[in-house]
């Protein structure tokens, strides 16, 4: 093993012997600390090496290595060579690990999963498995809300004669802290639909996930620019209840987007959008978009509305929009309407129930037709992934049924049944796999007016 990083400037190059693995890992690290303006042939830079070696081989449980110096004359055209001959010694070994836990730690699963971790006796001391234990207790107290607790004592004792070490710790949790009220500062939304955004109860226990969704499901409403849901500690010290204070900021309320583009079915097209996040106090959002070339004109529009009983899983979407197509000897208008109404159910599937109508007047030559269709569908989705805005898993599922008969007034009888699946895998963290498969039945005695 050889000094790299430091020693290269220098005239004397370090190499390192008797040493492998973990060992010659960790004295490598340390060793990486020397500075190049260090690096001499005298006794100082020796000790400075020494030194760097031993707290390396102490970390993991050899405290009496001996290490002996040889300087080398440098080869032709070369640097003297410093040589560190290490024989780690007899490793120190777990002789015991005491950790005694109070307050409410003493009955928590998570803290009592923690003592199962600890190393056995006999193995050779780390010092990083007892400094990971003690921060996986306050990792613990962090998580579940544990916010009084401390370390009454944490020792790690070294018996140099006997080649034991000894876990001492007693810690103290204290009594863990439950949700207290939430209120909410600078919201242009009404507080009861916020309080219904809340993934837990006033009295829970505390619980850094919770929060975490809280601060989640306000940021995906749409309705705010920015969000921060923070304890207030400083009113819960002595009740060990949490009041929480959201401080959020009003999403812009127009934003319009506009765009020029080309393509060779209908030649220039512009598009413009026009999105509301929040146009009153119950949370309602319009989002409409249209498309205008000389052939081809669209208008589309999303209306949505949550419900009151949770407004971020249940809501209505109406939606509606025209279209005008005039190509060649061909004139089309279309007009669609629905009213859908969505549950998000905590499975992470959405479900829906939808009612459609739609109005089609088509004109090609001295041939006219006009076909209106009111008809009822279900449907069910599903969307998951992993790794962010690239992907690295992931599937998107969805399935919906849709069926029309002319005793309430269509045109046409039909049942539709789709199904729609995406599926995203990575192999080998550079292959990365998308396949699609989209299935369709259709029963009906005029395709040709299906939509």
């Amino acid at each position: 093993m050889c000094l790299s990083s430091s020693a290269v400037a220098a005239n004397v190059r370090l190499k390192v012997e008797g040493l492998s693995g973990e060992l010659e890992k960790n004295v490598r690290a340390q060793l990486s600390t020397i500075q190049s303006d260090e690096v001499t042939p005298d006794r100082r830079f020796r000790a400075r090496v020494d030194d760097a070696i031993r707290e390396g081989l102490k970390a993991l449980g050899y405290y009496e290595p001996t290490i002996k110096f040889d300087l080398l004359p440098p080869p032709a055209k070369g640097r003297q060579v410093l040589i560190a001959r290490v024989t780690p010694g007899q490793p120190v070994l777990i002789g015991g690990t005491e950790v005694i836990l109070r307050g409410g730690a003493r009955t928590d699963k998570d803290y009592l999963a923690l003592l199962k971790t600890r190393p056995a006796i006999g193995t050779v001391l780390n010092q990083g498995d007892y400094d990971n234990f003690k921060k996986s207790l306050t990792s613990v107290s962090l998580r579940k809300g544990y916010f009084d607790s401390e370390f009454v004592k944490s020792q790690l004792g070294i018996a140099l004669g006997r080649h034991q070490a000894f876990w001492d710790i007693d810690y103290d949790s204290g009594e863990r802290y439950r949700f207290g009220p939430v209120t909410f500062e600078g919201s242009q939304i009404r507080d009861e639909y916020l309080q219904n955004l809340l993934p837990f109860k006033e009295g829970d226990e505390y619980e850094s996930k919770d929060l975490a969704e809280l601060n989640r499901r306000l940021s995906a409403t749409g309705w705010f620019n920015s969000v921060v849901v923070a304890p207030e500690f400083e009113k819960s010290r002595k009740t060990k209840i949490l009041p929480l204070k959201g401080v959020v900021s009003p999403r812009t309320e127009n934003t319009i987007e506009t765009g020029v583009g080309y393509s060779t079915d209908v030649g220039p097209r512009v598009k413009a959008s026009w999105k509301k996040p929040w146009m009153n106090s119950y949370g309602h959002s319009l989002t409409t978009s249209t498309s205008i070339s000389a052939p081809e004109q669209v208008l589309d529009f999303s209306y949505k509305m949550p419900l009151l009983k949770n407004p971020l899983e249940q809501y209505y979407l109406v939606q509606g929009g025209f279209k005008r197509t005039d190509l060649n000897d061909t004139e089309q208008d279309s007009t669609t309407l629905a009213v859908s109404r969505y549950w998000d159910l905590s499975s992470g599937w959405q479900r829906a129930i939808n009612l459609r109508w739609s109005f089609d007047h088509f004109t090609q030559g001295n041939v006219t037709n006009t076909t209106m269709l009111f008809y009822p569908g279900v449907m069910i989705s599903r969307t998951r992934s992993r790794g962010g805005l690239m992907p690295t898993w992931g599937d998107s599922q969805r399935y919906s049924v849709d069926y029309s008969n002319t005793a309430w007034g269509s045109d046409v009888d039909f049942s539709v049944l789709q199904a729609q699946n995406v599926w995203i895998r990575t192999l080998y963290d550079r292959h990365r796999f998308v396949l699609r498969a989209n299935l369709g039945w259709i029963e009906t005695g005029a395709f040709a007016k299906v939509p």
